[in-house]
């Protein structure tokens, strides 16, 4: 026998064995879950603060579930609640969604997480088409309306916890339609994160064209602790659209097949609760398309099809922003660049947020290099009594910008609101008046529509928010200009009432939610200028609604869009789908 067995032999013969009482007694294999950490909140990936908004009543901003109950497929549909915002598209998911401000397209800026969204997309002009903003994959939206102009703010999607999150969606419908989202999500004890999440969505419009699928992922990734963070996220959609045809003038929306890439890199320091705070962002954008190449000949008499085919574009943006935040206080500086084309712009700017029980006050000001001009704006709202507000703002611009004569040198628009509280809602009016402006057409619709300088023009508009009665609410807003003018009717409105309960006198425990709405909306002719004079889309009202049944993690939806089946047109010869509805579950699990 070898050394080292008579050694091991004589230590085993020399092992002490305890009382029976003193010896450990090991876990059942089925009682291993004393081994699993409990799920903690991990901190927040930076991000820009959210901004306070100088709105009477009931603030326009959306988190994550009110996003998805709201019944709203793109930021074009959010911004129909927005008065002075109007909405344009051609048909149903796949068609291009445009938004007017006052008229005005270039009047609205699109920001997510901090960075703007340009339009890359030759065949849209200088026109933003809001199907390139995913909106399932953001947490947050708010709207902070200035005098002249709406910027939109949005927040992705992050995950805090360490136990697993997974969600699946199954929607169908009219037209052929199918949507499938999928997502999962989980934070790490050290904080690192990993985010996926994927949407894919199909319709055939086979009594109208412009049917089409599109096919996006979400990715992101990184760490963040209590003072500091560093994520990397990408967002990648491949969008197809079929030939859209029209009645009687040869006009059609062509194909469209194109890729889209967004992606970029984040460092944070600092917190936004209390405190100073700094960020720095490097992003890119990209559109590759390849779509089907459109003979000239092929045209109609009015329109001249743009050759869009083999169209790479990119962009680079880097942002750099710092801040201090205590209580209502909110001061940060930042500067935007733009890289493309062998240039840079540098875009400096400064914002100023001061509240208090009494009020608001917001003040922003931006050298905007991109588009060659400078701008300032002052929001307020004053709440002098419980049941009583003011609320205004003022813009002025100006601009350098020397490419169209058209192009007015200064402009100067102002907001004066009043608000009265009746019960729990807020009824008020007001008085907006915007200045001369040079009108960018919407290409995307027809290539024919033109550039067009306008004067300055005024609107009254009235607004009712807010509960009325118990659980039943009222959603209210409607706007009358002084006259006509392009890409806006004198008179727009959208009402809508709606219950939203938990219910809980019959379920304490809050598993249980239910929302209704009856929506109608309501816009009078709109005109579109082209070379020879304009055309016109008339007037039209539909009614839509909505139901969500909530039960714990699962909500069932149901939504009918134009429940009469009018035949109606938001851009002209464009025939908008007769009755649509669509519906589906939404099921959230956490492991």
């Amino acid at each position: 026998m070898s050394l080292a067995c008579i050694t091991a032999m004589d230590a085993h013969a020399q092992v002490v064995v305890p009382p029976a009482s003193e010896v450990p007694i090991p876990p059942k294999p089925e009682s291993d879950s004393a081994k699993i950490r409990a799920d903690t909140i991990q901190p927040a990936f930076s991000h820009m603060p959210a901004p306070q908004i100088a709105e009477i009543g009931s603030q326009l901003q959306w988190n994550r579930e009110e996003l998805f109950a709201s019944g709203a497929f793109t930021v074009a549909d959010l911004l129909e609640r927005v008065p002075g915002a109007t909405s344009f598209r051609t048909g149903w998911l796949a068609s291009p969604k445009l938004v007017a401000v006052n008229g005005d397209f270039g009047r609205l800026r699109i920001f997510f997480d901090g960075l703007e969204i340009d339009d890359i997309d030759p065949r849209n002009g200088a026109v933003l088409d809001l199907n390139l903003v995913q909106l399932w994959t953001l947490e947050q939206v708010s709207v902070e309306r200035f005098a002249n102009e709406l910027r939109v703010y949005l927040r992705s999607w992050q995950v805090d916890r360490t136990s697993p999150y997974t969600r699946t969606d199954v929607s169908t419908g009219d037209e052929d339609t199918n949507v499938y989202r999928g997502f999962y999500g989980k934070r790490f004890f050290n904080g690192a994160a990993v985010q996926a999440a994927g949407q894919q969505y199909s319709t055939t419009a086979a009594r109208l064209g412009g049917g089409g699928d599109a096919l996006s992922f979400m990715v992101r990734t990184g760490i963040a602790r209590p003072s500091w963070s560093v994520d990397a996220f990408v967002n990648r959609t491949r969008q197809t659209r079929v030939l859209q045809p029209t009645f009687g003038e040869g006009l059609s929306l062509p194909d469209f097949d194109a890729q889209s890439n967004f992606a970029y890199l984040r460092a944070g320091v600092g917190t936004l609760i209390r405190g100073p705070w700094l960020q720095a962002v490097a992003s890119t954008m990209r559109l590759a398309e390849t779509s089907r190449r459109t003979p000239v000949a092929d045209a109609s008499t009015r329109r001249v099809v743009a050759d869009t085919a083999d169209t790479t574009s990119s962009r680079n943006q880097y942002l750099i922003a710092a801040g201090y935040s205590r209580g209502r206080l909110e001061a940060s500086v930042h500067n935007r660049v733009r890289t493309f084309s062998g240039e840079s712009f540098h875009s400096p700017g400064a914002r100023l947020e001061l509240g208090n029980t009494l009020g608001l006050v917001t003040l922003s000001a931006e050298r905007d290099g991109f588009r060659g001009s400078t701008r300032g704006d002052a929001a307020l709202r004053f709440n002098p009594l419980p049941s009583f507000a003011i609320a205004g703002a003022v813009s002025r611009a100006s601009t350098n910008d020397q490419r169209s004569a058209l192009e007015p040198p200064a402009q100067t628009s102002a907001r004066l609101e009043l608000g009265l509280r009746v019960f729990r809602a807020w009824l008020s009016a007001g008085y907006l008046t915007r200045d001369t402006a040079l009108l960018q057409p919407p290409r995307v619709f027809d290539s024919a529509y033109t550039a067009t300088a306008t004067g300055r023009s005024s609107a009254g508009f009235l607004a009712l928010r807010g509960r009325v009665f118990r659980e039943v609410g009222i959603d209210i807003a409607a706007t009358r200009w002084n006259s006509a003018a392009f890409y806006q009717p004198r008179y727009q409105a959208r009402s809508e009432a709606n219950l939203v309960t938990r219910w809980s006198s019959r379920f304490p425990s809050g598993n249980f939610g239910l929302k209704a709405a009856l929506v109608h909306d309501y816009r009078g002719d709109i005109a579109f200028p082209v070379a020879e004079g304009s055309v016109v889309a008339a007037a039209s009202g539909t009614v839509s609604g909505l139901l969500e049944i909530r039960i714990m993690r699962a909500v069932v939806s149901y939504q009918v869009r134009n429940i009469t089946g009018e035949l109606y047109q938001i851009a002209p010869d464009f025939f908008m789908p007769r009755t649509i509805n669509f519906y589906g579950v939404r099921w959230e699990f956490w492991n």
